[in-house]
């Protein structure tokens, strides 16, 4: 029970990653139409501003349709369109149901100064509906991809064919989305009730709050059940809400990206930000821990482990992705994994107790485009970058002190033993023999029964473990195998989306 809870929790986990590969885009475009629409600009290139605005404001307001259909998607195990127009098509049932429902029992709220917030509903595609912010998307997207997996390749006889497969679907899919309208407008509002309460718990937690979530979301990567941590902060109401021009922003992140359209009239960050500094150990730290790795290395192998983890590194700073720098250690020493994690915790309470209000989700791309657009005196920003700094000394010599004193095989230290630097991003042996090897490792190709990536992972669902070949496996450049039961994770790096693609192609898989 235990193993099959963990693997839906999986697959939710790699299905919910896809739209959120969107934001960090997202954000850049709010910010560049912020800088468009400043008082200088000329009016055509402040007209240019506000239709950008307007297109972002129209994906940053409809979070929950995104999240559907890519959940939806993403956990299609076949016919990935079809389970894409099923999860559109459900959750537009979904507005009228829950709508007509609401107006046929008397339910309907009224509008206030404010529109309805505070009323637990809200306006949706011109529906007024249970305001369930991105949770609808989230839940009706496992809906159809549950339902979808399990019937849409269910066939009938030739006189009753068009009602088999996906057609077979979206009949079951309609009872069941009538079913969850209703129940909405009596269970959501206990449930909203239960998840103001847990955000007013994380408030008043306050510093030790902070702690045990950044803590969290660091240690939980090697799982790749961070997700489940920091998505739900930064996109749903676990993470507060605020309120601009009469809409609702829910989530840590979707709170800021609304706050930089309105910095021209902002006067203070919303404490949700609290919940994405995330990025400040992606940056800081691992240059610290770099710098470790080398200095700690023997002399004459130093040049060798520069070349193997700077690359990484870069990637770590600009886009944030640190797993092609962190499995170079985390199976060598989980303790050094723990004390990553540790002051991980401890530098993201020290920003908080500080006053600073830098939001940092990513790499420095991310830094500088999320907090341009915002006067530094609300972001605190010179806090941010001053404890960063001061970071990576403490990174480098609790690194090296460990590294040092159990003599940890980081690597560099290997004893009589070749390093091998990273090429994998940029020399590939035959593409077609290694992606041939990968597949054998996993079995074959009718072990394989899903087939997904996320930011550097390909995760793979087979149907029997025992299967697995690791040593096969690494004849593809790879940076780290995870197997838990049934469910691979293999860590590729920034190039996993074009692996995945080739090897889907290879496979003759959509």
């Amino acid at each position: 029970m235990k193993d099959k809870f963990l693997n839906m929790i999986n697959i939710f986990s790699r299905a919910v990653i896809q739209p959120v590969m969107f934001m960090s885009v997202m954000g850049m475009m709010i910010a560049l139409a912020v800088i468009l629409q400043i008082d200088f600009m000329p009016g055509y290139i402040k007209s240019i501003g506000s239709i950008l605005r307007g297109a972002m404001d129209g994906m940053l307001s409809n979070l929950s349709i995104l999240f559907c259909v890519g959940i939806a998607a993403a956990m299609a195990k076949t016919k990935k369109a079809d389970a894409a127009i099923l999860a559109l098509i459900t959750f537009l049932m979904f507005l009228g149901s829950n709508h007509i429902f609401l107006e046929a029992n008397h339910m309907i709220a009224e509008k206030g100064l404010v529109g309805f917030y505070g009323t637990g509903q809200t306006m949706v595609l011109g529906y007024q509906v249970t305001d369930m912010s991105v949770f609808i998307g989230m839940m009706l997207g496992c809906l159809v991809g549950f339902v979808h997996n399990k019937f849409s390749n269910v066939e009938f006889p030739d006189i009753i064919r068009a009602f088999g497969g996906s057609r077979l679907s979206f009949m079951i899919l309609i009872p069941l989305t009538v079913v969850v309208a209703i129940l909405a407008a009596y269970i959501w509002p206990i449930v909203n009730e239960w998840i103001t309460a847990s955000t007013e718990f994380m408030k008043n937690a306050g510093s030790a709050g902070v702690f045990a979530y950044a803590f969290g979301n660091r240690f939980l990567i090697p799982t790749g059940l961070h997700h489940m941590l920091w998505v739900p902060f930064c996109y749903t109401p676990f993470g507060g809400s605020a309120l601009f021009d009469g809409q609702v922003y829910s989530g840590a992140s979707n709170i800021f990206y609304a706050e930089m359209a309105h910095a021209a009239t902002l006067t203070e960050i919303d404490p949700s930000v609290r919940f994405s500094t995330f990025g400040f150990a992606k940056v800081f730290g691992s240059i610290g821990i770099v710098l470790a790795f080398i200095r700690t290395a023997k002399k004459q192998n130093r040049k060798m482990v520069e070349g193997m983890v700077l690359p990484p590194l870069f990637v770590a700073i600009m886009a944030g992705i640190t797993e092609p720098l962190d499995f170079m250690y985390l199976f060598i020493s989980p303790l050094l994994w723990l004390v990553n994690s540790l002051l991980t915790g401890c530098f993201e309470t020290l920003l908080w107790v500080l006053g600073s209000r830098t939001i940092m989700g990513g790499g420095l791309i991310d830094l500088i485009t999320t907090n341009s657009v915002i006067s530094p005196q609300l972001t605190k920003i010179h806090i941010f970058l001053i404890v960063g700094v001061c970071s990576i000394f403490v990174w480098y010599f609790v690194f090296s002190f460990f590294i040092r004193k159990f003599d940890i095989q980081t690597p560099g230290r290997e004893a009589d033993r070749m390093i091998k630097t990273d090429e994998s991003e940029s020399v590939m042996p035959d593409q077609k023999e290694a992606i041939k090897s990968l597949i054998e490792g996993l079995g074959g190709r009718n072990n394989i029964t899903s087939l997904e990536n996320c930011f550097t992972r390909l995760r793979i669902e087979l149907k029997d473990e025992t299967k697995l070949n690791r040593d096969m496996i690494n004849q593809f450049p790879n940076k780290g195998i995870i197997a838990k039961n049934a469910t691979v994770q293999i860590i590729i790096g920034m190039k996993v989306q074009t692996v995945r693609e080739e090897i889907c192609a290879f496979l003759d898989m959509e």
